[in-house]
């Protein structure tokens, strides 16, 4: 089994964000307190066990993914406008080419190869070898996705607002194509975990011949705000609400 260097463990990888491991965000070690100077009084040992997720030392820096709900509610014939023309794959058709996928992660295993006190890293074959099965997860995938097709996402962000073919032949990672959907997107990745909420309503009573619909999702880094503005100017006699979800 080869084992991947510490690069590629810790999830800085510097190749995509998409191969950012799910263990990169985990919360901080508790840091140690100062001993105090005067001795306390003995009490009863308490209870051990696993301390809640509140317990944790809160991060500096902002959590990377955020959680969404938008509100839409209009005419019964703009819904079914909007909810024709949202429906699709809810994926960005970034060209794959498995052959880039392998030489970049075998440049990327090969620089890190040997970092580190007391770690003499993989060999040129080992980081052959790492690199080829990252280029065979990324061809399952990539053919998992693929098949993908029709209305599997009910708010498809490329059906309601299309990346130009000129960006998505850029590819993923490339700094004017992720530029790009940060400013029409506000993010640079498709929303994941899309789902229509049909138990949430509009939280008002509407006039007759008018519905809503509520959808969740999540994003990294970032708030899908410029394609809500789009969809406002698309579908005017359309309301929308964007608001953030608590992940407590």
């Amino acid at each position: 089994m080869i084992h991947a260097p510490c690069a590629l463990m810790n999830g800085s990888l510097p190749m995509a964000e998409n191969l950012r491991l799910p263990w990169a965000d985990l919360p901080p070690p508790a840091v140690a307190e100062e001993e105090p100077t005067a001795t306390p009084a003995r009490r009863t040992p308490a209870r051990r066990g696993r301390r809640p997720l509140s317990s944790w030392p809160k991060s500096s820096e902002p959590a990377p993914w955020k959680g969404w709900h938008l509100l839409v509610h209009g005419p019964d014939a703009a819904m079914d406008a909007f909810v024709a023309q949202a429906s699709g794959p809810g994926l960005i058709p970034w060209p794959f080419d498995a052959e880039r996928v392998e030489e970049d992660v075998f440049a990327l295993a090969i620089g890190a190869s040997g970092k580190g006190p007391g770690r003499s890293g993989l060999s040129v074959e080992g980081c052959r070898i790492l690199a080829r099965q990252f280029r065979e997860a990324a061809e399952v995938r990539h053919a998992r996705l693929a098949l993908r097709s029709g209305a599997a996402c009910p708010l498809d962000f490329h059906h309601l607002v299309p990346v130009p073919q000129r960006i998505l032949e850029l590819g993923a990672t490339h700094p004017d194509a992720r530029a790009w959907l940060r400013t029409h997107w506000g993010i640079a990745e498709a929303p994941v975990q899309v789902s229509l909420l049909p138990r949430l309503k509009a939280g008002r009573r509407l006039p007759r011949d008018h519905r809503a619909a509520v959808y969740g999702f999540f994003t990294r880094n970032g708030a899908p705000a410029p394609v809500v503005r789009r969809l406002e100017e698309h579908f005017p006699t359309l309301t929308f609400r964007l608001s953030e979800r608590s992940l407590a």
